[in-house]
Formats: C-alpha cells, sequence, structure tokens
C-alpha cells in the first residue's frame, strides 16, 4: 500500500527535493498578498472580462460565463452546497498587475521553474485564480504530467482529500484520460502527456446542514454511493483543512478533491524543477514511449527538456 505523508513548515536548509513526495504545508507564506488587495485590484483592472466558472445545481454540472465582476460579488456569495460556484481561471491574472507581485511574494524554492523552458504552446499557466463559494468543489483528478501542485489560500477554509494512484483507487474511481498538449480548434494536435478526471464526487452527499458543521470530522461529508457504488473499495483518503495564508504543496499525481467549506479566494499554479524534474520528463517518456538513453539523464535540465520535448513532439 502507497502511504501518504504530510508535513509543516520547511526548513531553510530544505530544498524541494525534500517535499517533492509529501503533502507540504507552510504558513503565511505569501505575506505580501491579501485577499482585499487582491480582489479589489482584479475588479478594477479585469472586472468586466468575461470568465467560464461551473455550476452543479442537483448533481448536474453547468459551465456558464458572465464578468468576473458577477461572479465574485453576486455568484460565488450565493453559493451553497446544492447549487455551488467554482471559478478557476489562467487567463484573468496574467492581465493584471497581481501577476508578478504574486509571484514575487512566492517562496524561493516556487520560483526557479523549468517550465519556462517548454515551448510556449506547452507551457502550463504559471497562475490559476481559484474562487469558490461555500459548497464548491472541484473535480476529483489526478494533475497532468504528474507535476507538482501548489495553492495557496488567502481567504476561507478548504477540505482537501488526498489518494495515492495505485490499482485499488483507479478501480474505485473509474477515471478518464486529460490529454495535455497542444490544442487547436478544439482538438489534440499534440498530446505530451495526461491527467486523469473522475466523474465521482467525494462531497456530494452532507448529511449535516448547520451553517458551521463539526471541523473535527468530516464524516458528514461522502461520496454518493447509489450512484457509484464501486468508490466504497478506495483507499483511506489523507485529508486537510486549509486555513487562511497557507499554501499546499503536492504531488500532482495524487488523485485530490476539494471541497470548500466557506468563500474561499485563492491562487493555484504548479512547478518543475529539480525536484521532480525526473518524474515529469519521465511521465512524457513513458506517454511517448520514446527510447532515451541512459547517458541523456546526465545532461543538464534545459538540454535534457529539449531533448525529450523534441523527441515527443517528433513522435505525434
Amino acid at each position: 500500500m502507497a502511504l501518504l505523508s504530510k508535513r509543516t513548515g520547511l526548513d531553510p536548509e530544505d530544498d524541494f527535493t525534500s517535499a517533492a513526495d509529501c503533502l507540504l504545508v507552510l504558513p503565511n507564506s505569501f505575506q505580501e498578498a491579501s485577499s482585499n488587495f487582491c480582489c479589489k485590484t482584479l475588479l478594477e483592472e479585469a472586472g468586466c472580462q468575461e470568465v467560464e466558472y461551473k455550476r452543479a445545481a442537483h448533481g448536474e454540472l453547468s459551465l456558464a460565463t458572465d464578468s468576473l465582476s458577477r461572479v465574485l460579488c453576486d455568484f460565488v456569495p450565493n453559493s451553497c452546497h446544492e447549487d455551488p460556484v467554482l471559478l478557476m481561471d489562467e487567463n484573468v491574472v496574467p492581465t493584471t498587475s497581481l501577476a508578478n507581485s504574486l509571484l514575487e511574494a512566492a517562496p524561493p524554492f516556487l520560483r526557479e521553474d523549468l517550465f519556462c523552458e517548454f515551448p510556449r504552446m506547452l507551457r502550463p499557466a504559471q497562475l490559476c485564480l481559484v474562487v469558490g463559494g461555500q459548497g464548491a468543489r472541484s473535480d476529483l483528478h489526478i494533475d497532468p504530467l504528474s507535476w507538482t501542485g501548489w495553492n495557496c489560500l488567502l481567504q476561507g477554509r478548504k477540505l482537501w482529500r488526498f489518494f495515492p494512484d495505485i490499482p485499488q483507487n483507479a478501480e474505485a474511481f473509474r477515471p478518464a484520460s486529460r490529454p495535455f498538449g497542444i490544442r487547436k480548434g478544439g482538438a489534440e494536435v499534440c498530446t505530451i502527456g495526461s491527467g486523469w478526471r473522475s466523474d465521482v464526487d467525494l462531497f456530494a452527499n452532507r448529511t449535516n446542514t448547520a451553517a458551521e458543521p463539526p471541523c473535527d470530522s468530516f464524516g458528514w461529508l461522502s461520496p454518493d454511493l447509489a450512484k457509484f457504488p464501486h468508490v466504497k473499495g478506495c483507499s483511506a483518503p489523507l485529508e486537510h483543512v486549509q486555513e487562511p495564508g497557507e499554501t499546499l504543496i503536492f504531488p500532482g499525481h495524487w488523485w485530490h478533491q476539494t471541497y470548500h467549506l466557506t468563500p474561499t479566494f485563492g491562487f493555484a499554479g504548479q512547478v518543475l524543477n529539480s525536484g521532480n524534474l525526473g518524474r515529469v520528463l519521465g511521465h512524457i517518456i513513458r506517454w511517448c514511449e520514446l527510447e532515451v538513453p541512459d547517458e541523456a539523464w546526465d545532461q543538464e535540465p534545459k538540454a535534457f527538456i529539449a531533448q525529450v520535448l523534441g523527441e515527443a513532439i517528433d513522435s505525434m
């Protein structure tokens, strides 16, 4: 059985490698950022921009578009478990003055990002705006390319459930592949890897309807076993309640899903550096069925990335 572990804080002597295969909880890591300042800046500079957000009224998922200001000011405050609202947007923040200031406020080991060596069309967005109303939840998923994810929460409280990527959970969650690559006209034209998504909602049923239900145990949030009976076979999760000011750093190849206990505001991203470079390039090599000689792994990161991506693109 694969075990999941959690650590709080990072010693100055630690490098990122030591935190590459556990959930790392960093309190007060984006000290220069505040939810009020960030929200005010976004509304002033990008409030009229159209964004796509997710609703899941009575279990039926739908995507809708509206202005950022309406989503933040009208829809998110009225979200509830039965009609939740979730915004995850990668396009708004880069158009504002927040982008540079947030990256400058990030912990040093999140700034070393080798994704900058990827071709622009294969480069994931550096910053994703994540805003959820009460009761909102993400998909149950595994991130693309087995990268390392990070999530900074500036306001609110959010419950996370993590599971190892093992056959037992693949059988329980029955996932579908989410290709990662270059898209053109809505279709993938060059796929270098994949993530995974499950239709299972681990938080579908809420049996405690109190405004502030107990937070010492979350048994009152459970999947719909009548709809997904096979989910009973999953392993026990690693749970964490993310508090305001906390940044979580986690292996993206773990299964994970979030539940917004209160309205939340934060940012997320992913990182590629010396601690996880082998895992990410290994994912691409396996997905594209490349033959890479052993000596290639001894190259400098920039050269190795160029070789693997070049061969991956040529193999399409």
